[in-house]
C-alpha cells in the first residue's frame, strides 16, 4: 500500500460515525437488512428512479447486502442515516471517486416515508459533505437526481449545493436528470 492510499484509507474510517445536529450516519450491520431490504422494494420510495437494485427475496438480498452494504466492495461506501431516536431512516452513499479530478458522487435515500420533508436528507447531506472534503485532494462533490425529483433537489438545496443543468438520464430511461454540486471552497 502506497502513502497516498494509506492516507486515504485513514481518512475514509476516521472520525466515525458521524454526527449531525439530529442524525447520525453510521456504516450499516447485517441488523439494517431487513429494513434496507423493505425500502428496495418500495416503488413509491424509488419512483424517481426505475433501474432501482432489487432483489426478490431477502435470502437473494442478504448475501448481496453483506458484501456491498456492510464489508464494501473498496469502490461505493454506504452509511445508514439515523434519527435523534437513533432509527434507521435511510441510507446515504459515496462512490465514483475521481482521485486524478479530485471529484465523488452521492445518493441519498429516505427510506421511511414518515420522515419525508422533514429535512433529514439536508442534514445528511450536509453532514456527510464536510466529512468527504477531508480526504486528500477532494474538491468537488455531486449528485445526480431526476429532473421531477423535487424532494431530492430541495435537500440538496438546503446543503448548499448549486444545480448545473439537465443531463441526460444516467440510466438511459430517457427521463431528463439534474447534476448537482458543490465545491470545497465554497463551504469553508
Amino acid at each position: 500500500m502506497t502513502e497516498t492510499q494509506r492516507g486515504r484509507k485513514t481518512a475514509q474510517t476516521a472520525g466515525l460515525p458521524l454526527h449531525g445536529v439530529r442524525i447520525r450516519l453510521r456504516r450499516p450491520t447485517m441488523a439494517d437488512a431487513a429494513k434496507v431490504f423493505a425500502w428496495e422494494r418500495d416503488d413509491e420510495v424509488w419512483r424517481y428512479d426505475p433501474w432501482r437494485p432489487y432483489s426478490y427475496t431477502m435470502e437473494e438480498f442478504l448475501p448481496k447486502f453483506e458484501r456491498t452494504h456492510v464489508r464494501g466492495n473498496g469502490r461505493q461506501f454506504w452509511f445508514i442515516i439515523e434519527d435523534e431516536q437513533h432509527v434507521a431512516i435511510g441510507t446515504i452513499t459515496y462512490f465514483n471517486i475521481d482521485w486524478q479530478l479530485g471529484h465523488v458522487e452521492i445518493g441519498l435515500g429516505i427510506g421511511d416515508k414518515t420522515r419525508w420533508g422533514r429535512g433529514y436528507g439536508s442534514e445528511a447531506i450536509r453532514t456527510l459533505v464536510p466529512y468527504l472534503f477531508t480526504f486528500p485532494g477532494l474538491t468537488r462533490v455531486y449528485a445526480q437526481t431526476a429532473l421531477a425529483n423535487h424532494p431530492a433537489r430541495r435537500a440538496f438545496a438546503k446543503a448548499r449545493f448549486t444545480e448545473i443543468g439537465q443531463i441526460v438520464d444516467p440510466r438511459n430511461s430517457a427521463e431528463p436528470w439534474v447534476l448537482l454540486e458543490i465545491w470545497k471552497r465554497n463551504i469553508q
